[in-house]
């Protein structure tokens, strides 16, 4: 018996942060913008290219970012840095506003309209003062390395082209390695003569503007992305076309439909913010074929960007993809279902369904069956049962359960644990409980006759259920409760963790609120018994041996396991700038590993969004020691 701790395999745990910035960042389906400074400064973006399996990245340079908004007044430049106050409308739109400097002040924002192959960043100058000013305004940059990326950057050689188009009126940056692999065009209104040095990489479009006393004036940036030069530049002639206040209202009215009302101002924030956080970055439309792609992130800052992972898509992305459009949840589960289904189970995999990390784990097998149930059972089209790809997935996916079914314990082995790490005993408690629920699922698709197997599905379902309970079930210090994992034959370890916690057993529909051992789990879970369990600090959560410190994944299981905390943790921790992470650090709450956790978004907007409106809770009374 093994009660205190776990022994590891070799693990690929991640670094710890040390140097944080607020950064903002935004983006819609085609295009990501990871890393605004506070300055404006757009350092580098990306789109997605399924042909090649990663993301493509255009990069400016250490200390030139590849476009920043740049303002002098007479003559004397603005320091952007220090002046400007930034803040998000409607939770998903970078917006920032400047105080008058020398009579002068300014807006600004960038915004991606979803299905547009681009974004517009508008700038907006007013004279505050009594006398007239001669203003300069406009974008500079730099185009130092295009790069690809999975997991870690890599430059890309070849050639970087740096050209003005005149048919289109766009400055193109245009990177092909033979040929073009993908391409940006910039398009300034009013129309501004850009400057450009191919050699240095540098390029700028300045407007010289005289404000009258009360006078305001916009500029506006237009950039868009396609597979080359020729295709980048008619895309911002269509965006130019439609114009920034067109898309401007198109971009909000999209937001303002699929926004979630949430009884507290600032959780509401959070939560909507991570939802489209999760929405734009844990999915993407490949710019070769336009196909829906989901992802880990898309942006580099996060350790393992640019990959799939069933459980990241399936569990935590994807209930969010729900709350925000159905019909975008369908297509991202039949694409899945095609795509990835052959590797069903495998640690992680390229984009393209190969696989990237060879490691069973039993619950990214789970969260195919979890997610269909998911999806039916929060509305979706029932005739998604229909598809080919469904049918013929739930049989590969069954058939490769039973492959890890040990008939003397009754339970299914796995290869790693839910943060992808080796097990010291092969039969985890919530994996099984996970397939439970599966099974169950199956079962009632059974009896509703909308599919078929040879095996009985409830029966299955009991029979598992029965020998959880009867090898997994074992003394602890509050009483009986479930350990972490089991060898079968009477050894176990006491352990949890934030990506697969037993703290959603209840959740998913393993057992009731009111099960015994359940709320003894959750005890010793949150209780100093659990080594990984911080308390006594400014952010008291459960870690784990992956990464010690606190998991705000964690916290989300707190919500959906009704217990006290979460929100007061979730409302004061600043995590990255606002957006999900893996985890904080106890005393201050920022970002420690993991920043831009994308996938985990779409978990903690769905978290808030159920603790909200249906909780599970009996009497809404918490479970804690």
């Amino acid at each position: 018996m093994n009660q205190g701790h776990m022994k590891q395999g070799i693990m690929t745990v991640p670094e710890e942060i040390k140097d944080i910035e607020t950064l903002c960042l935004t983006g819609n389906e085609y295009i990501s913008l990871p890393e605004i400074d506070s300055a404006g400064a757009i350092r580098n973006l990306n789109v997605l290219h399924l042909g090649h399996r990663g993301l493509l990245e255009f990069c400016g340079s250490k200390t030139a970012p590849l476009i920043a908004p740049f303002l002098t007044i007479n003559d004397s430049a603005a320091d952007m840095g220090s002046l400007l106050s930034w803040d998000y409308r409607l939770d998903w739109i970078p917006s920032f506003s400047m105080a008058a400097a020398e009579g002068v002040a300014m807006e600004g924002e960038i915004f991606a309209p979803p299905g547009f192959k681009g974004f517009c960043y508008r700038l907006k100058l007013s004279n505050k003062s009594g006398i007239k000013i001669r203003a300069g305004v406009g974008w500079r940059g730099c185009w130092k390395s295009f790069n690809y990326i999975v997991f870690n950057r890599r430059e890309v050689g070849g050639r970087h082209d740096i050209t003005y188009d005149r048919w289109t009126g766009s400055l193109v940056l245009e990177a092909a390695a033979g040929p073009p692999l993908a391409a940006l065009a910039l398009a300034a209104e009013p129309d501004a003569g850009w400057h450009f040095d191919q050699e240095e990489g540098s390029y700028m479009a300045s407007h010289e503007i005289e404000l009258k006393p009360g006078a305001t004036c916009e500029v506006k940036l237009y950039v868009a992305a396609n597979l080359e030069g020729d295709g980048a530049g008619t895309t911002a002639v269509d965006l130019r076309r439609h114009g920034a206040a067109a898309l401007k209202e198109l971009t909000g009215k999209w937001l303002e439909s699929r926004r979630v009302e949430h009884d507290s101002e600032n959780l509401g924030s959070l939560l909507n913010r991570n939802l489209f956080f999760s929405y734009f970055f844990a999915a993407a439309r490949s710019l070769d074929s336009e196909e829906l792609v989901p992802v880990t992130s898309r942006s580099p800052r996060y350790y393992v960007s640019a990959a799939f992972w069933s459980r990241d898509t399936l569990l935590w992305s994807f209930p969010a993809v729900m709350m925000a459009d159905r019909d975008t949840a369908r297509e991202l589960l039949l694409t899945v279902f095609r795509r990835h289904i052959g590797n069903a189970g495998d640690h992680a995999h390229y984009i393209n369904g190969s696989v990237l990390y060879p490691g069973f784990e039993l619950d990214q097998l789970a969260a195919y069956f979890l997610a269909l149930e998911h999806y039916l059972g929060q509305g979706g089209d029932s005739t998604v049962l229909d598809e080919e790809e469904i049918q013929k997935g739930l049989y590969i996916l069954t058939d490769r359960a039973f492959e890890k079914f040990d008939p003397e314990s009754g339970l299914y082995s796995t290869f790693l644990d839910p943060s992808d790490d080796p097990v010291h005993f092969p039969y985890l408690t919530y994996n099984n409980a996970l397939l439970q629920c599966a099974f169950n699922f199956l079962a009632r698709l059974q009896n509703e006759d909308r599919w078929q197997h040879k095996s009985d599905f409830a029966i299955l379902a009991r029979e598992l259920q029965q020998a959880v309970y009867e090898n997994c079930m074992v003394k602890g210090p509050f009483g009986m409760m479930f350990a972490w994992a089991v060898d079968g034959r009477g050894k176990f370890s006491l352990y949890d963790n934030p990506p697969g916690s037993l703290q959603l057993l209840v959740h998913y529909g393993f057992c009731s609120i009111s099960d015994t051992v359940f709320n003894n789990t959750v005890r010793w879970i949150r209780s100093s018994n659990n080594r990984h369990f911080h308390q006594g600090c400014s952010f008291e959560e459960a870690g784990s041996a992956h990464a010690e410190n606190p998991w705000p994944l964690a916290a989300c299981n707190d919500l959906l396991a009704c217990n006290a905390g979460a929100v007061d943790f979730l409302s004061r921790a600043e995590m990255d700038s606002g957006f999900f992470c893996e985890t904080v650090n106890p005393d201050t709450g920022k970002v420690s590993t993991g920043a831009a956790f994308a996938s985990g978004a779409g978990f903690l907007a769905y978290a808030l969004k159920n603790r909200a409106a249906e909780s599970k809770c009996s009497g809404d009374e918490p479970v804690e020691e």
